[in-house]
């Protein structure tokens, strides 16, 4: 027999299974969601339906991770070190019996910070989600897990002009150049070739061997300081190595003169300077191939005169004098 009880906000299911007592935490979900799991789970008891598929969490997941590799090459660095913590905490625990409460226990406890926690999950999700579709599993416990908050906010960094002068004189200064000015991602820098300029335009598409980061194409036109840069890149694909080494050259080209940043700000040197020259953000989302404004919004600081006008008519002079005034 199956029953719930609720604690808080959380519904929890009992049952007993060879004479072992088992609770499952349902997370925070309503009274007819806990009921329908409790339902199936008695259904089952009484060998009405099948159990559940026996999969582990691991299973799950590195499945999810096997699919990533092949169909995300360029983004399964980040897929991996996102999944691996939970296979390693929970990789043992049957897929769809995970405690909820166990895993925000686990979010909550971590030494990591809370942006790479909620990636974790997130994946997690996007793994279990993958298998619902697929029938592998029938329930994500995943998804009733509560994402820790995150309460860092930062403008997004970028580099100073001087910086961006040093970092184009440096050895392999073209294509820092071209990056500032065309706003490409490691990944797509790393991908572009001769035959995706055409029309003085870089052509950034989402192919299967190598996809943009929302799934669309994009074009950007090159600019003076682009098309100089251009000429002193390859012939056929413009940086011959994977976008890793990027990263490799990027420290090795910074030297002492320029002592912070990374290759990702110059996409947000691209998307700054171009705010600050009164660039649209509609206009900036379009060329920097966001998903949604949302991200562009990031940059509406800098846009010229941002702010001023309200501030402008802010006047708190005299107010003191005003009120002792009221008071007499």
């Amino acid at each position: 027999m199956a029953t719930l009880y609720k604690r808080g906000d959380a519904y929890y299911l009992n049952w007993r299974k060879d004479g072992t007592q088992l609770r499952r935490s349902l997370g925070k979900i309503d009274r007819r969601e806990a009921e329908a799991i409790r339902a199936e789970k008695e259904a089952e008891l009484a060998g009405l339906i099948l159990p559940r598929s026996g999969r582990t969490v691991a299973v799950i997941l590195q499945d999810y991770l096997d699919w990533s590799k092949q169909a995300r090459p360029d983004s399964f660095k980040g897929t991996n070190a996102a999944l691996r913590p939970l296979i390693a905490s929970f990789g043992g625990y049957p897929a769809e019996e995970l405690d909820a409460a166990l895993v925000e226990r686990w979010a909550a406890q971590s030494a990591n910070a809370a942006a790479t926690v909620v990636k974790s999950l997130k994946m997690a999700r996007a793994a279990y989600r993958r298998a619902q579709r697929l029938r592998l599993v029938a329930d994500s416990p995943f998804a009733r897990v509560e994402l820790p908050k995150v309460v860092t906010s930062r403008a997004p960094p970028y580099f100073t002009r001087k910086e961006l002068d040093d970092l184009f004189k440096a050895e392999r200064g073209a294509i820092w150049q071209f990056m500032a000015n065309t706003g490409l991602r490691r990944s797509e820098m790393a991908k572009a070739t001769r035959e995706d300029v055409r029309d003085g335009k870089l052509f950034v598409e989402s192919l299967p061997t190598g996809r943009t980061k929302s799934g669309k194409w994009r074009w950007v036109p090159l600019n003076k300081e682009a098309k100089d840069a251009l000429k002193r890149l390859g012939p056929d694909r413009l940086v011959d190595c994977h976008k890793d080494t990027l990263n490799d050259w990027f420290t090795e080209d910074k030297g002492t003169k320029v002592k912070r940043g990374t290759p990702h700000w110059l996409r947000h040197s691209f998307c700054t300077y171009l705010a600050q020259a009164g660039v649209s953000l509609h206009d900036i989302k379009e060329l920097a191939g966001h998903s949604s404004i949302t991200m562009t919004e990031k940059y509406s600081h800098h846009a010229p005169g941002a702010g001023q006008a309200a501030i402008g008519k802010l006047n708190l002079t005299g107010v003191s004098s005003k009120k002792a005034q009221a008071r007499t």
